[in-house]
């Protein structure tokens, strides 16, 4: 019996490249064999998209795992006929944001359940997810709620570099109110966790400042010795190896950068610009703090390309085998 982990694999928007990128990674003999994949979505939208792009891609509708047959040209495809016929591509609407929640949900609920090893998430589209009642910022958060979990944070892992964020997606005049003593400790303490678990014994982890040169002596503003520098202190006594706050253009202007398992940025916009230059589009979400395992695509769901046929499926084949060798290094541990 094939012993790779089931990973659950949601439909994502349906109006956005989700649907496309799924039957484009599934034309890839290969892929069966580096992950095996039950995706959560609806399966006629994906016959449809099949048809359009992958003529050779069978759907095969179950209503478990344990069903699928991880086969090649196979989409293995838990049913949730929830996507209206008549839904506009390229374009956000209350039904594509119900859509995307009920995936994750589906997802989410299968994980618990062990039932799946873990989940990987095509890109949702926040405007969609607000109009249909849920006001999370992202997925990040909406896996939080799902999974009663207190704390989480979003990594992204590039070629050469992994960051995670204290803020996510917030406007950037919301962000100084949200750094907090708290908040920096808990992300400290959540990267040190994640990469004890699945890196190194000995984490090493750079913490960047807020300011400009980190305040230059409180000319710029005083977070760095009022909170970042208190929560560095306080982690070193609990023995993680943390160093900081440095300035965010210096740190990662050196190249050795590198040379930290994690950076911990304060801001969106901060961490993403330079991993994602790192990783040249194929960087990985990686979710810290759930009980469950979770990676996605590094990109959103594209509307102006949307069913055009020019989406890429490489990030999500990423996303998916580094979700599979996640799980597998997780399951060594229990």
């Amino acid at each position: 019996m094939d012993s790779t982990p089931i990973i659950a694999l949601t439909m994502g928007d349906p109006a956005g490249i989700g649907p496309e990128i799924i039957v484009k990674a599934f034309q890839d003999d290969t892929l069966p064999l580096q992950s095996r994949a039950v995706v959560i979505g609806d399966a006629r939208l994906l016959q449809e998209t099949a048809k359009k792009y992958a003529p050779e891609i069978l759907v095969h509708s179950i209503n478990k795992p344990e069903e699928g047959w991880y086969q090649t040209c196979t989409i293995d495809v838990i049913d949730l006929k929830n996507v209206p016929e008549n839904i506009p591509v390229g374009k956000p609407s209350a039904e594509a944001g119900r859509a995307s929640y009920e995936a994750i949900k589906a997802a989410v609920d299968l994980a618990l359940r062990d039932e799946v090893a873990a989940i990987t998430t095509a890109p949702i589209n926040k405007k969609s997810l607000h109009l249909a009642g849920y006001p999370f910022p992202g997925h990040t958060e909406l896996l939080a709620h799902l999974t009663d979990s207190k704390q989480a944070a979003l990594m992204m892992a590039g070629k050469n570099l992994r960051v995670v964020l204290v803020t996510t997606h917030v406007p950037l005049g919301q962000v100084q109110p949200l750094i907090t003593e708290e908040r920096v400790l808990n992300t400290i303490r959540l990267t040190h966790e994640w990469l004890n678990r699945h890196v190194t014994d000995v984490p090493n982890i750079a913490v960047t400042g807020l300011n400009p040169h980190c305040g230059d002596g409180g000319i710029f503003g005083q977070e760095e010795t009022d909170l970042i520098l208190p929560a560095l202190k306080t982690v070193q006594t609990e023995g993680i190896q943390a160093s900081g706050p440095f300035s965010a253009d210096a740190l990662f202007g050196r190249p050795d950068s590198q040379k930290y398992d994690a950076v911990v940025c304060m801001y969106h916009d901060q961490g993403m610009i330079p991993v994602k230059m790192d990783s040249a589009g194929q960087g990985v979400n990686i979710t810290l703090g759930l009980p469950i395992l979770r990676t996605s695509v590094d990109h959103g769901t594209a509307f102006d390309i949307a069913g055009r046929d020019r989406a890429c499926p490489e990030n999500l084949k990423m996303a998916l085998r580094t979700a599979t060798r996640l799980s597998q290094s997780t399951l060594s541990m229990k």
